[in-house]
């Protein structure tokens, strides 16, 4: 445990350097023309340097032996994968600190046993976020519900923090200008990592897979962009909002 935290500690270090070089990256952009990434050929202005030295700890949903919601064609863990590695470079063009929990179709667990692997996982990415002393922990995931009409995107925050309830509705007012819906962020006090987690934490959900058209929609490389892109700018203004105010964006101690 001692040897995480160090290495958590580096981490930062190695972050602190590589955000001085993108300050200095930044301001000669800023002199020499608008501050602008280009991607899949299309220029979107959606850097924000509030984010900038944030520990931002991206889990992207089961894994492994835990395939989460199955939809007629694909699978909860590979769509929340995809995400989250778009997520992850947003995160990282703009001098954030992207913790990913997995980066392959793997899990955390080693047990045998389904249910307590599946403990141990949850548990695993907990601990991911203590050692890494992340800011922030987004947890994405993808909904199913017997009702096939149901679609769109919901967010979910512990009520007992705050912090998690400004994100989860930062997050969520920009997920509701991608898709136009009208959801408001919800409390939810069972969800494990919700519960758990000791920093500002959110599950987003982002559409449902089942039902047959937004499954289509949540399986193009495009709208899984679009949907990091949201979530990206949620955690921006989450992040400028508090340090408008002053406030230290986390205390894990």
């Amino acid at each position: 445990m001692r040897r995480m935290r160090r290495d958590g500690l580096n981490y930062r270090r190695r972050w602190n350097r590589g955000w001085m070089v993108a300050a200095i990256f930044a301001l000669v952009l800023t002199v020499t023309g608008s501050l602008v990434w280009k991607y899949n050929q299309k220029d979107e202005e959606i850097w924000s340097w509030t984010i900038g030295n944030q520990v931002v700890l991206i889990d992207a949903g089961h894994g492994g032996v835990d395939p989460g919601a199955v939809g007629k064609v694909s699978l909860e863990k590979d769509i929340t994968l995809n995400i989250s590695k778009h997520l992850q470079l947003l995160v990282q063009q703009s001098g954030g600190k992207p913790v990913m929990v997995r980066e392959a179709d793997v899990d955390l667990g080693t047990s045998e046993g389904l249910a307590r692997r599946k403990r141990e996982d949850l548990a695993q990415r907990i601990q991911l976020a203590k050692d890494f002393e992340a800011d922030v922990y987004l947890s994405i995931h993808v909904n199913s519900s017997p009702n096939h009409s149901l679609t769109g995107p919901q967010v979910f925050y512990h009520e007992g923090l705050p912090e998690g309830k400004l994100l989860a509705e930062a997050i969520q007012t920009e997920l509701n200008k991608l898709t136009g819906t009208k959801r408001v962020a919800k409390a939810d006090q069972e969800l494990f990592i919700l519960k758990k987690a000791p920093q500002a934490a959110v599950t987003v959900e982002v559409g449902f897979l089942s039902n047959p058209q937004e499954e289509q929609k949540l399986n193009e490389t495009d709208y899984q962009h679009q949907l990091s892109v949201a979530i990206y700018q949620g955690l921006s203004e989450y992040c400028r909002k508090l340090q408008k105010e002053g406030i230290p964006i986390v205390d894990i101690n």
